[in-house]
């Protein structure tokens, strides 16, 4: 028996081996996705980020129009003036953001629930579909996903640690960078804020400040930069909120929302503009829209009440939706007017896309509630499990004010998944469970 024990020891992997062997496997199945890419643009906004990216390494600023949030912009500036400005070199370093990924998800997993669902999880990530497409096209969710994972990897760790207010304090400068690269990570930094008070402990007011005071460390500059250019206070982006919430001007043109609902509601084809409603400041800065009296304001908020409950649930959908360049005819019209670089044809269609998500995204759903379930009746994880529910829920909870869509699911997909793995690990020794159970009772002692 010693021998036997011995023997199987030899050849089980350490545990940095196996993260080895999931680093090499995540990027080579991300660098195999990127070989079936072609050199052009998939969705518009790709080119609004190149564009500021290229116009960033050549005069050292962004266009004086740029209205998008400014890290991925400068993480595609400093590629560029490394490499020159290639596409595949830019997929090729947020392939390797993938894998790295993995291994952070690999080791959250192991601090929750232990080894098998770290593992598990970091190998359902390595192999789901849209965490490898995030990775071929020039948007920045695959960034913001590295900051979110790094700044979890701080906080989950011993709360009794002498050094855990310095990780509170650093997982506050990387949700901050998160938010300069996705504005909508706002609202993780207000949810973990309420995470960290409601654990109470006696120092949890001196943790949330340290928190909320790194984040901010990190949004001023920007916001003091923004504000000294456009003239007036703009937090992170200064996006006209009728870009952000097409449904928020007093007046909505049916056939501008429908084509943002079908091409992106960020893209470069340029929207026609309510005259009424969109007034553009003296120094040609972004439009702001503005409303004439408090019957215009309730009309919005009535509008926004009424898709809501819709847009949170599509934030939750199995395939992707609202995907207009998936057609033939959304595609030849973005090369008119986004731009030519966006590719002519695609080499898979809405329906074979529309199957592979299912497959991948309902086994992975009905798991995590099953996972859920199982850290809750065992009490001594709710404070992980209570972590990773905010974080998808206020994501969740911000994108149906805008567009629920499944790519913006992207960096809230890790703790879906880190769920989903335990729920795995949950069912199957259950199932031992009851087999042992079934085995005892026809073999009584």
């Amino acid at each position: 028996m010693p021998a036997q024990k011995y023997m199987i020891n030899q050849y089980t992997p350490s545990w940095q081996t196996t993260l080895v062997l999931l680093f090499l496997f995540s990027l080579a199945v991300r660098i195999v996705f990127i070989l079936t890419l072609k050199d052009g643009f998939y969705f518009g906004d790709e080119s609004i980020y190149i564009d500021a990216a290229e116009y960033f390494v050549k005069y050292g600023q962004f266009q004086s129009d740029f209205d998008r949030a400014p890290m991925y912009p400068l993480f595609l500036a400093g590629l560029f003036w490394l490499d020159g400005g290639s596409l595949q070199s830019v997929r090729i370093v947020q392939a390797v953001l993938g894998a790295v990924i993995a291994l952070q998800i690999a080791l959250i997993g192991k601090r929750t629930c232990g080894s098998s669902t770290g593992i598990i999880a970091g190998i359902l990530w390595a192999i789901y579909p849209m965490s490898a497409f995030v990775c071929g096209i020039i948007y920045p969710a695959i960034l913001v996903t590295l900051l979110m994972t790094s700044a979890t990897l701080y906080l989950l760790t011993d709360r009794n640690n002498y050094r855990y207010k310095t990780r509170v304090g650093l997982a506050g400068l990387l949700l901050g960078a998160a938010t300069l690269t996705k504005p909508m990570v706002f609202s993780a930094i207000i949810f973990v804020a309420f995470w960290l008070v409601a654990q109470k402990k006696p120092d949890r007011f001196v943790l949330v400040s340290i928190f909320l005071l790194a984040a901010l460390m990190v949004l001023l500059p920007w916001s003091a930069q923004s504000a000294l250019t456009h003239g007036r206070l703009i937090p992170i982006e200064s996006r006209a909120l009728d870009k952000v919430v097409p449904w928020a001007a007093p007046q909505v043109d049916q056939e501008r929302l429908a084509t943002a609902t079908s091409i992106s509601t960020s893209s470069k084809v340029p929207a026609k503009k309510n005259t009424a409603t969109l007034v553009n400041d003296e120094d040609n800065s972004p439009s702001v829209t503005t409303f004439s009296n408090n019957k215009d304001v309730a009309g919005m908020f009535t509008r926004m009440a009424k898709r809501y409950p819709g847009e949170f649930l599509s934030f939750f959908e199995l395939y992707p939706s609202r995907v207009g360049y998936l057609l033939q005819s959304e595609r030849d019209r973005a090369r008119k007017k986004v731009s030519s670089r966006i590719v002519r044809t695609m080499p898979f269609g809405s329906n074979l896309v529309m199957a592979v998500s299912i497959m991948s995204v309902a086994p992975l759903y009905f798991f995590a509630v099953v996972g859920m379930g199982s850290l809750w009746q065992g009490r001594k994880k709710r404070r992980e499990l209570s972590y990773f529910i905010l974080l998808v829920m206020s994501f969740a909870l911000s994108y149906a004010l805008s567009w629920g869509k499944i790519r913006y699911r992207v960096p809230v997909d890790p703790y879906i998944i880190i769920l989903s793995a335990w729920g795995l690990v949950a069912s199957w020794n259950m199932l031992l469970k009851s087999r042992s159970a079934a085995r005892r009772s026809q073999n009584p002692a």
